[in-house]
């Protein structure tokens, strides 16, 4: 970028654990009394909190000092979100993603309130790393399309609604973690009945997370701006011992069907706030959406 088109900026904050936990219980002494058999706990709850306060503090003066700060909540109230050119998420990627959902249009930045002690996949940036961006008016920055599945979901009554966007995965599987999560998966011209722990719709966004932990898969992570998205069975199970999934692990170029046999939900990008009934006979429908994300990150 030759020059900064970001005249308007909202930066949307995230609370610390410090304050949510001091809401919870109400005062400091009480907090401190509940945690007294965890005083490292405490200890570094309450120095993960200076630090972003910090951080906070830093973004306000040094770096974005015309700009709208609001936490959460007030993010969520009606905000006319078209009226910023800029929108910063300041947290970590849980937070990075629940912003992201409401971005439409605008161009995303992702800062790390604590990289001390959070690794933040998904940020570009530090507070630190911003002040220089602006300074440079972004010249050393890129504008980022991350690709994003858009989710149907079709239930037996009738109704049909749409998820919001899933910038990561979906986890589709039965709501009691200790049952079997059963469906019927459908791919072009295929279709397979599966029982295992339950499946996750991922972007190249979400290959370096959550699936990184599920053993044996055939692929490895890509890049964010893909056009298609992958499926992946979690510790699939067979009524015949030798029977082979073709719907276990693969990558769809087209729409992928799911129809519940279970009592389950489906959870966007791992926010409990973006959690989707999934009862028997409801049908989900994944696929590629039309819209991307634009997220600033710094130019390799």
């Amino acid at each position: 970028m030759t020059s900064s088109p970001y005249k308007k900026v909202i930066v949307v904050q995230k609370r610390t654990k410090y304050e949510l936990d001091l809401e919870t219980y109400g005062s400091f002494s009480k907090y401190k009394n509940v945690a007294k058999e965890n005083e490292d706990v405490f200890s570094r709850t309450l120095e993960s909190h200076e630090r972003q306060l910090k951080s906070r503090e830093f973004l306000k003066q040094k770096v974005f000092p015309n700009a709208d700060f609001v936490f959460r909540e007030e993010f969520d109230n009606g905000l006319n979100l078209g009226n910023y050119d800029l929108i910063v998420s300041h947290g970590g990627d849980n937070h990075f993603t629940y912003v992201a959902h409401q971005t439409g249009k605008a161009h995303l930045v992702g800062c790390n309130s604590d990289p001390e002690s959070s690794v933040g996949a998904l940020l570009g940036f530090t507070a630190e790393d911003l002040e220089k961006a602006v300074n440079t008016q972004f010249q050393n920055t890129i504008v980022e399309k991350w690709s994003l599945i858009k989710t149907t979901i079709q239930y037996p009554d009738g109704r049909i609604i749409q998820t919001v966007p899933a910038i990561c995965e979906l986890s589709v599987r039965n709501n009691s973690p200790d049952l079997i999560s059963r469906y019927w998966i459908s791919y072009e011209s295929r279709k397979e009945e599966q029982k295992c722990s339950g499946v996750l719709v991922y972007t190249g966004a979400g290959s370096t997370g959550w699936i990184s932990s599920c053993s044996p898969r055939k692929f490895s992570s890509f890049s964010k701006h893909e056009s298609y998205f992958h499926v992946y069975a979690r510790e699939i199970r067979a009524k015949i011992s030798d029977k082979e999934f073709s719907l276990a692990d693969f990558r769809a170029l087209n729409e992928v069907e799911v129809i519940s046999e279970m009592n389950g939900g489906i959870a966007v990008d791992s926010l409990t706030e973006r959690h989707y009934p999934f009862p028997p006979y409801s049908k989900a429908i994944f696929r590629l959406s039309d819209e991307t994300l634009s997220v600033v990150v710094p130019s390799k």
